[in-house]
């Protein structure tokens, strides 16, 4: 998320091992959080950055803070389940064409979650196109890419994320084959272990990205519970 936040020349903020992020626009779960926080005396230098507005803490099940979070006010908002695999081939087939991402995969992304395409996070996502550590994949119908996901490489791990797939290609197979891509080139990367997370089963339902990760052969390994800041 560091370098993500850095490939968009966006600013972020830290102190000792937490790592604050806070992307323009209106904030969410998924931008607008801070990492890696086992002292809330990182909490208390790191609140500051956001001026008064919302944010979440996403917070490693094993720091030990739950309880001190919600004397703060703090609530438990929407769990995510982390996967991981190791790199082992997984077949996936689709009629759609699997090939590297341009500088169009900011537009299919946001377009997939229903942003408009002007909207800042287009070039920011495009921005990890080529960028060092970054393997960027899209499905294409024809010349025309409908779909996207990345691979971030560092040491023997790699990280999943950036998938969306739009609105008129859902049901495609293009995530599946997406998934398959990245495992392939984590393997050509010498990599030993892929991780990746997505929300937990509503109702005791897994929505579509749960089900694709786990018929990629991901195996949930832990729930990392997100906390919302009182209002």
């Amino acid at each position: 998320m560091r370098d993500f936040f850095a490939a968009g020349g966006v600013p972020t903020r830290s102190a000792g091992d937490a790592l604050a992020l806070r992307a323009p626009g209106p904030p969410t779960r998924e931008m607008t959080r801070i990492l890696g926080l086992y002292d809330l005396a990182e909490l208390d230098r790191l609140e500051q950055f956001y001026e008064g507005g919302r944010f979440w803490i996403s917070l490693d099940p094993e720091a030990g803070l739950d309880s001190e979070l919600e004397q703060r006010g703090f609530t438990a908002n929407d769990a995510w389940q982390k996967f991981e695999r190791g790199v082992e081939p997984h077949p996936a087939a689709t009629a759609l064409r699997i090939g590297e991402a341009d500088d169009r995969l900011g537009r299919v992304f946001a377009e997939a979650y229903g942003l408009s395409p002007s909207t800042f996070a287009t070039g920011w996502i495009s921005a990890v196109v080529g960028r060092d550590g970054w393997h960027a994949f899209a499905a294409f119908d024809g010349d025309e890419p409908v779909a996207t996901g990345a691979l971030y490489a560092v040491d023997d791990s790699g990280w999943l994320g950036l998938a969306g797939t739009l609105p008129s290609h859902r049901g495609c197979g293009a995530q599946s084959a997406i998934l398959a891509a990245r495992i392939d080139r984590a393997r050509e990367l010498g990599l030993r272990r892929l991780v990746t997370e997505t929300g937990t089963p509503r109702d005791g339902i897994p929505g579509p990205s749960y089900r694709n990760i786990v018929r990629s052969g991901f195996e949930p390994v832990y729930l990392r519970p997100n906390y919302a800041a009182p209002a």
